[in-house]
């Protein structure tokens, strides 16, 4: 499926009107089944959808790791269906269409409202000057936001190393995408950190927390929920990380 789709526009610079084309992001619904049976419908960009499903059931506990899935089923166009080597019990009075919007973030308000996010008990520090580097590294690589501007990016680091990436039309789906790339591929995230060019919101940390990674840096900023989530699991939060500069909001020993 394309990932980008060019139309017809009109382009207006000061008072010259040009009939131009532009290019814009696909926007589809991903059907997610588990077990065959209907889960839930994310909006998302047609790109790394098994890596969206499997962070997202990660995200909701429906999985604990990888061992939990039996085999992933890609049989039909906007569907993924995993397969678990355990039952689930599914409402269907509760059937979600999560929207890409910065309203609907894919997480249950049970979830921030209980806090139940796990203490990370991680010591291992970045340096100042790498985690700059990185987040160059990282505004530069979008290659869908350089054609259409319509898409949030996110990474996961090693001190010195962007490890994987992926972007998307909902910055909660890129960052489902790389818990899901991270649980497929084993990494341990530990001693890892996650970059995202989107605001920091309380679902966004509620996310990270349940992965186990200790540091969220962005270049926009975090929410006073997001803050509050971040102390209570010893999440080190940085905004604003552009140029030579940062701000580190909380549990800034792991900085220096």
């Amino acid at each position: 499926m394309n990932i980008t789709k060019k139309v017809n526009i009109i382009r207006i610079n000061k008072e010259l009107k040009e009939d131009t084309w532009d290019s814009i992001i696909e926007e589809i619904p991903l059907d997610i089944f588990v077990n065959h049976e209907f889960y839930a419908a994310l909006m998302c960009t047609p790109i790394e959808v098994n890596e969206l499903a499997v962070g997202f059931l990660f995200s909701e506990g429906v999985i604990s790791s990888m061992s939990s899935i039996k085999s992933i089923e890609e049989k039909y166009e906007n569907r993924v269906c995993i397969i678990l080597d355990h039952k689930i019990t599914v409402d269907h009075n509760s059937v979600r269409a999560i929207t890409s919007g910065c309203g609907k973030g894919s997480i249950h308000v049970i979830s921030l409202e209980e806090c139940s996010v796990k203490f990370i008990d991680s010591n291992n520090t970045f340096a100042i000057v790498d985690i700059l580097k990185l987040m160059s590294e990282f505004n530069s690589k979008s290659e869908l936001f350089k054609q259409t501007g319509g898409v949030h990016s996110c990474c996961i680091c090693s001190d010195n190393n962007m490890l994987v990436f992926s972007e998307d039309i909902g910055r909660h789906n890129a960052i489902d995408k790389i818990i899901g790339k991270a649980l497929i591929s084993n990494i341990d995230l530990k001693d890892k950190l996650v970059m995202t060019t989107g605001r920091i919101s309380s679902d966004i940390v509620v996310k990270v927390a349940k992965a186990g990674i200790p540091i969220i840096v962005s270049h926009s900023a975090p929410t006073s929920l997001a803050l509050s989530i971040a102390k209570a699991a010893n999440i080190t939060l940085i905004g604003f990380a552009r140029g030579s500069r940062m701000n580190i909001y909380c549990n800034e020993d792991r900085i220096f």
